[in-house]
């Protein structure tokens, strides 16, 4: 899936995350115990949304990404990402695939279910990867290749892996690198925070927290940006290689869509 990731421009959302819990400080021995909280502060959930994003590919304009959560009933989410390539991008037969991931999230995190990867009316199927997490298997097909490897707790696929950064930041955890499922085998990142900083958007300024996030020996480098104030969901993307910016993402548009419309 390296080929689609790279081809669809979608890397910034599939460079980060897999769920470590916050450090927490130990109480000094000469402390009282604390009394335990009257009531429990619910952790906030996921929301179904609509975003749009613009894409800039070495400095030309590259086209848009549509991307969309939706629960899809019990534990289990889809996350679409629509890619629209603009110009000279629209000679690429991979620029304006639709990738969907359809996950579970519950109790052990974010798992990855089904992976597909196709032309918007359905033709070209370039990829279709099938999780077993009981078997703790990977199986299908990328790129006309059969694929059937061993998985390993918190692998995620290309989409999967947005949806458990936003889990993880709604949770109060920290991120601590990525475990991400590749044709060619399971790939680790890791990363850094690296700032805060106020994005100019449509929808106002914005605050946002900017992480890193690079693979050992590789020279790419990707940050990007998330909102707490809209639930995580990135609002910019870049990345970069041996200091030169290859591509960006930003946003165009967000709406947080209510269940019942969803549905």
């Amino acid at each position: 899936m390296r080929h689609t990731r790279i081809t669809t421009l979608l890397l910034a959302c599939a460079l980060l995350v897999a769920v470590a819990p916050a450090q927490c400080a130990e109480p000094s021995p000469d402390e009282p115990p604390a009394a335990p909280a009257a009531a429990t502060t619910p952790t906030p959930t996921l929301r179904d949304y609509d975003a749009s994003y613009s894409v800039l590919a070495y400095g030309m304009n590259a086209g848009t990404s549509n991307m969309s959560l939706r629960h899809a009933g019990g534990d289990e989410w889809i996350f679409t990402a629509r890619n629209n390539p603009h110009g000279l991008f629209r000679l690429s037969s991979t620029a304006s695939l639709t990738l969907t991931s359809r996950m579970k999230v519950g109790a052990q995190g974010v798992q990855p279910l089904l992976f597909t990867a196709a032309q918007p009316d359905g033709s070209d199927q370039r990829a279709e990867v099938h999780f077993d997490w009981s078997a703790q298997r990977a199986t299908g097909t990328v790129d006309g290749h059969s694929v059937d490897m061993a998985l390993k707790p918190g692998v995620q696929d290309d989409q999967s892996v947005q949806v458990a950064l936003m889990v993880a930041l709604l949770g109060g955890h920290t991120p601590a690198g990525i475990a991400l499922f590749d044709k060619d085998g399971i790939r680790d990142y890791d990363y850094a925070r690296v700032g805060e900083e106020t994005l100019h958007t449509p929808m106002g300024s914005v605050d946002t927290v900017v992480y890193e996030s690079h693979k050992a020996y590789s020279p790419r480098r990707t940050r990007f940006w998330c909102a707490p104030q809209y639930g995580y969901v990135p609002m910019r993307a870049e990345q970069k290689r041996d200091g030169d910016v290859q591509w960006t993402m930003e946003i165009r548009s967000l709406q947080f869509v209510p269940a019942a419309a969803a549905n």
